[in-house]
Formats: C-alpha cells, structure tokens, sequence
C-alpha cells in the first residue's frame, strides 16, 4: 500500500490558504529562530508563557535568556501538534538535535542567515515542499508572484463602527465618501482593484469578532447607522448590536461583487486563533450553520469554508455534502488535530463529492511552518486513502486520483489557474 503514499509524496500541490510575506520582507525584518514559532506561541502562551515575549518590540532579553525562557514552557507543550510541527521543521531543514539553551542559540543563528538566501523560498516551497503555488493573505496584492497568488480580507470594509473607519475605507479607494451610496461605490472600486491586481479570492473573517449570521437589512437601514457614524464627529462610536444591520448590507454587497468578479469567497469558520482575536474570541461565532441564509440566496457564489467548521464538523459535512456553492477547505485542520482531521476527512470521502474538497493551506506566517504542515498533510491523507483501499471501498487508483483532486486539480479549477492539472495512468501505480 505504499503506492499511495509514493504518489502522494511526489504530487506537485497547490496550497489554497497560506500568511507567508514576501521574500525581501522576511529578509528586512532578518526573521530568526523565535519567528518560526507561530502557531505553537498560542500553546506556549496558554501555559503561562507572557504573551510579551513574542512582542520583538518589548521583548529586550538576549538570546540565551530567549532560549532558556523558551526551553522551560516548551517542556509544557512539546506534546501539541503545534510543537511538533516546529520540531519537524528545524530538524528537517536545519539539521536540529541539540535541545538547550546553546542548540537553540546555535539554531537561531542559522535562521537567521536562512533568511538572507534569496533562494530560501524555491528551496523550501518549490523544491522540498513540492508546492507549485500558494495563496497568501498579507493585506496586500503585492506578493511574489513566482510563488504567490493574493486573497485580500474584506473585514476593515466590513468593521464598520466609527467614523475613523469610514475615512480608513476613503482613503484607500481615493474618493471622498458623503453617502452611503458613496461608500458601497468605495467598496466597489476597492474590490475591482484588488481584481485587477491579481486577487484570487475574497476573504470574509468577521467570526473572529461577530457572529456570522448575516440577516437582510434595507438599505435605508444600513444608511440609518451610516449617517450616524458620518456625523460623529468627535470619533463616538455605535455598539456591534447597532453596527451589525450596516455590516450586514456590506457583507451581502461583497458576496456580489465577488459572484460579479467570478471569484470564490473564502470564509472563516470554525476554531479561532488567540494570536488573531488575542483571546480565542467565541468560538459560537463561527458555526457554520449559521452561513445557511447566504448558501440559499448566492446560489451562483463559490463560497470556500475554511478549516473544516472545526470544532462544528458534522454540521459542516452535511452543508457541504448539500450545497452546491459550498466548497470543503481543510486549510489548518492537519495542525489542530491530525486525529480529528483523520477522523473528519473518512467521513468527507464518504459523504462529499471529491471535486468540492480542497486538502490543504498551511495557514503559517513562516516557509519553515508550511513544509512542516504539508508533511503532516500528506501522512495523514496517506493514512486514510490506504485505510479505505484495504477495507475496500476504493481502488489504489481512485484513491491516487482523489489525492490529485484535492491537493491540486480541484483548486486549479475552482480559481482558475493556469496551471496543468495532475494526470493519472493506471501503469503510473506500478512504476
């Protein structure tokens, strides 16, 4: 059965969800060891580690004191997933076994000059990785395009609560807002840029600080709240109870450019990330069940739900199996639980039809973070394809051309790549 996991290990995969800056940024800001930390710093901080060690700004320790701070709450966590994942990844691509104070010091400085090769990310995405292309959100359109394609947040159009935020969204499409009316043509010419300048996706997060339910307001509602936000001229604010009727209409607005642009609608539901909301934020805010109204009225949006509805995935499995505007996207899902994601993607194969899966998205701020992530991926979707060859329920060759859907063909369909979709002969499986 190691067909399966060959096939997978050589599979050149499209990453459909990924923070990773530019090359020539990671360079500037001279990204060391303690920048790879990512995900891990949430377990780190949730066992009593100061948030503030994290902050480069606040933090004044030297690297010893780093490396000693950090060995002693590592011991607290090195059994999450998360840990593991920065394990693999040192010991993988820097040659990592010396776990003190003076292995750690030693790893740093080889980060360090890691992040001064230009070639650093080929070596690690293209070649290692075997990633062919990864969409990244970083706030901006302008990322390397030998290795990128831009999904732009939409939520600082959606956040709307005070007449700062208006100015903020003037500002950036270059128009002066009087109206509401003006502010929905803002958001236009936002988006349309964004389109013009390379955007694969639009990305909706507000469950990281609303709920996402989104009812119908009127117009003249969502102006109501706007025109008291526009002449709050001593910065006063309105409640989320009050803002939510205007986010609503932004939102259900957004959903139809994208639908005009013909570009999917990343959304984020399920589990929250404390680096994100600071807190973990109301992890009730992200069920999926609650996106049910827009999948009945956008019937031709393409709506991706990301990271598997987490902890809410039955919920998830049984709107994705009914929807045809809902896409599965099991982008960070491998990191938070590889046991869960098992679990979640049997009962996937079971359940959705395999041209609606999308298999992986790192999820990281850092290359190192991604390699690791997509190692654990392909173990994983190793794992369950095999499991279902020998109880028979598919054949090597369905389970390798479901593998090729859902680390690339799927993606390069659904956005539109232009790329060269996975192709499979049955003579492939016995070389």
């Amino acid at each position: 059965m190691d067909t399966i996991a060959k096939h997978i290990d050589n599979l050149r995969v499209i990453d459909g969800h990924e923070h990773l800056i530019p090359q020539k940024d990671r360079s500037k800001m001279n990204a060391d060891f303690f920048d790879l930390l990512h995900y891990v710093s949430s377990d780190l901080i949730t066992a009593g580690m100061n948030p503030s060690f994290f902050d480069r700004n606040k933090n004044k320790m030297s690297d010893p004191e780093k490396a000693k701070e950090f060995l002693y709450y590592w011991g607290r966590v090195k059994n999450t997933t998360y840990a593991q994942m920065v394990k693999w990844a040192v010991e993988d691509l820097y040659d990592m076994d010396d776990w003190t104070v003076e292995g750690i010091c030693a790893l740093n400085e080889r980060v360090k000059k890691a992040s001064q090769d230009p070639d650093l990310y080929r070596k690690i995405l293209t070649e290692k990785s075997k990633i062919d292309l990864a969409f990244t959100l970083i706030f901006t359109t302008k990322v390397d395009v030998e290795f990128f394609r831009p999904v732009m947040w939409t939520d600082h159009l959606v956040k709307v609560r005070s007449l700062k935020d208006i100015e903020s969204v003037e500002r950036e499409a270059v128009t002066d807002i009087y109206e509401f009316g003006d502010y929905l043509d803002a958001v236009d010419t936002i988006l349309k840029r964004y389109v013009d300048e390379g955007m694969v996706a639009t990305k909706i997060g507000v469950a990281y600080w609303r709920t996402l339910a989104v009812e119908k307001p009127t117009f003249g509602e969502a102006a109501t709240v706007f025109n008291k936000l526009k002449t709050s001229h001593l910065c006063e604010s309105v409640s989320q109870e009050e803002a939510k009727r205007l986010q609503d209409f932004i939102i259900h607005r957004i959903i139809q450019r994208s639908i005009e642009c013909n570009v999917p609608i990343q959304i984020h539901t399920g589990h929250q990330e404390p680096s994100v909301s600071s807190n973990g934020n109301f992890v009730t805010n992200s069920k999926v069940t609650d996106l049910v109204p827009l999948l009945l009225e956008y019937k031709k949006a393409k709506f991706v739900l990301l990271h598997g509805g987490y902890p809410f995935y039955n919920e998830y499995l049984s709107l994705v199996k009914n929807f045809p505007n809902a896409y599965a996207d099991l982008t960070w899902c491998y990191i938070l639980s590889p046991t869960a994601t098992k679990q979640m993607l049997t009962q996937m194969i079971e359940m959705v039809p395999q041209s609606k899966i999308l298999g992986f998205g790192g999820d990281y701020s850092q290359v190192e973070g991604t390699y690791a992530h997509l190692k654990l991926a392909k173990k994983v979707l190793s794992e369950v394809l095999t499991s279902k060859v020998e109880n028979g329920d598919m054949t090597e060759y369905d389970a390798c051309d479901f593998a090729n859907r859902v680390l690339r063909n799927n993606l390069i369909e659904l956005y539109q790549l232009d790329l060269k979709p996975a192709t499979l002969q049955k003579e492939d499986l016995y070389v």
